[in-house]
């Protein structure tokens, strides 16, 4: 008997514990758009700048250019997450990312990928250095 009730209690704690995950990413998420007011105060150009030293390796940045180990970013503001065609997005980002690349959501990704969406391929990225984050953000509102 004792089994059987341990064995529930931790299935049951296991079930608790992704909850609590994905109860932090979404916090995390809004915290970040929340927090993203100051994105209309960047650069463009340093922000052009900052793509090239810190992006282009994994993502190119022109009208119908290549997709990388990251997807092609132009117009990316404005475009529901997900949707860039012709790159193979990885399981958990196709399940968990429901939103529009707003310049906030951006400035959240760059900061926070792997909070966002565990699992994702750019979660092997570090993030970028905050203060390169609304200069790329406002850089890539420029792409239209």
């Amino acid at each position: 008997m004792f089994r059987g009730s341990l064995r529930g209690g931790l299935k049951t704690n296991a079930m608790r514990n992704g909850a609590a995950r994905g109860t932090f990413a979404l916090g995390a998420f809004a915290l970040t758009c929340l927090a993203g007011a100051a994105q209309a105060d960047g650069d463009a150009a340093k922000g052009k700048a900052a793509f090239v030293r810190q992006c282009a390796i994994c993502h190119t940045n022109e009208k119908g250019g290549d997709n990388r180990f990251g997807p092609n970013l132009f117009g990316i503001v404005g475009k529901k997450a997900g949707t860039v065609p012709e790159y193979t997005y990885t399981n958990a980002f196709k399940n968990r990312a429901n939103w529009e690349w707003t310049e906030d959501a951006i400035g959240g990704w760059m900061m926070f990928p792997s909070t966002m969406v565990p699992g994702t391929a750019m979660g092997v990225f570090q993030g970028i250095a905050e203060k390169d984050r609304d200069d790329l953000v406002a850089y890539l509102a420029t792409l239209k």
